[in-house]
C-alpha cells in the first residue's frame, strides 16, 4: 500500500493500481528503506521468508514498477461501516507530520463516514504536555492524532504510542 498514491475521495475501481514509479515518482520523502534493503537483500532472509535469491530477481525496491497488483474491493467505508454498525470499537490515528498520508487527509476520510461527533475535538495529555488530539464519533469510532509522529507512529512516538494505545484497549477515555 505505501507504493500507492491515490487522490482524495477518488473511489478506486476494479482493475491495476498504480504503483509510484507510474505515477512519476522516485521516491517518498516519509520514507527510507536503506535498513530494509540491507535486511531483504540478505539470502538468509529471502529463504527464511521463501522468497527468491538475488541472482533471480534482483535486488529489494521498496518502490518497484515490477509489481502489477489488481484490485476489485473498491471503497472500504462500506466495511468500516458495517463492523461499526456490528458494535466493533474502531481507533483510527495519524502522525501530525506524515508527509506521505497527512492527518487532515484521514481526518476527511472519517468524516465521509456520515458519523456524529459525540465527543468533541480535545488535546489529550502524555508526561503534562499535548501529545495529540482526539475526536469521537458515534459508533464507538475513535479519532487520534500525535503530535511530532510521522507515517509509522509507533515508530516516532513510542511512549506516546503504548500511552494511548492502552487506553483505548481498556475502554478508557484517552
Amino acid at each position: 500500500m505505501s507504493g500507492r498514491s491515490w487522490p482524495l475521495r477518488l473511489p478506486m475501481s476494479k482493475g491495476r493500481v498504480p504503483m509510484w514509479p507510474h505515477l512519476g515518482g522516485r521516491s517518498l520523502p516519509c520514507t527510507s528503506d536503506e535498513l530494509a534493503t540491507i535486511w531483504l537483500d540478505d539470502e538468509d532472509v529471502r529463504a527464511a521468508i521463501h522468497a527468491k535469491p538475488k541472482s533471480l530477481i534482483g535486488s529489494w525496491e521498496l518502490y518497484t514498477a515490477r509489481i502489477d497488483y489488481t484490485t476489485e474491493v473498491g471503497s472500504m467505508l462500506k466495511y468500516h461501516k458495517k463492523f461499526t454498525a456490528m458494535g466493533y470499537r474502531v481507533l483510527i490515528y495519524s502522525g501530525d507530520h506524515d508527509l506521505c498520508i497527512p492527518f487532515t487527509g484521514t481526518e476527511a476520510w472519517v468524516r465521509s463516514l456520515g458519523y456524529g461527533v459525540v465527543d468533541s475535538w480535545r488535546p489529550w495529555y502524555f508526561g503534562g504536555q499535548v501529545a495529540g488530539y482526539t475526536q469521537g464519533y458515534d459508533y464507538n469510532l475513535t479519532f487520534l492524532t500525535i503530535k511530532g509522529a510521522g507515517h509509522t507512529v509507533p515508530e516516532y512516538k513510542p511512549k506516546e504510542t503504548l500511552v494511548f494505545y492502552t487506553h483505548w484497549l481498556s475502554g478508557e477515555k484517552i
